[in-house]
């Protein structure tokens, strides 16, 4: 049996429409490719905005953003996070800048 005229342009229709949705992929995954660039590039300046380069909590050393943090009460510069309770309490215990309240020196406690 030959091929009429009609298999053949329903072939040709078929290797059209398989090439334009292959056309499509291609375009779509480039797409989805500078979308993914241009998100990250908008996450590192937000961060950069935001001032997350400002340094670490003192206590627990998590990155600390603007607004996020206090200084230590006892003046020693150290950045703590504000929203953690046990960050204040652990960095008091341990500040540089805390008064000693007990003395290995015997003349000292008199």
């Amino acid at each position: 049996m030959t091929e009429s005229h009609v298999e053949r342009q329903v072939q040709a229709r078929i290797a059209a429409a398989k090439a334009k949705t292959q056309q499509k992929e291609q375009q779509r995954a480039e797409l989805a490719g500078r979308r993914k660039g241009g998100v990250m590039a908008r996450h590192r300046s937000k961060a950069k905005r935001a001032g997350i380069r400002l340094g670490f909590c003192g206590s627990c050393a998590r990155p600390l953003m603007r607004n996020t943090y206090v200084l230590c009460s006892k003046g020693c510069g150290a950045k703590l996070c504000r929203g953690f309770k046990r960050c204040h309490e652990q960095h008091n215990a341990q500040c540089a800048s805390r008064p000693d309240q007990f003395t290995d020196d015997p003349q000292g406690a008199s």
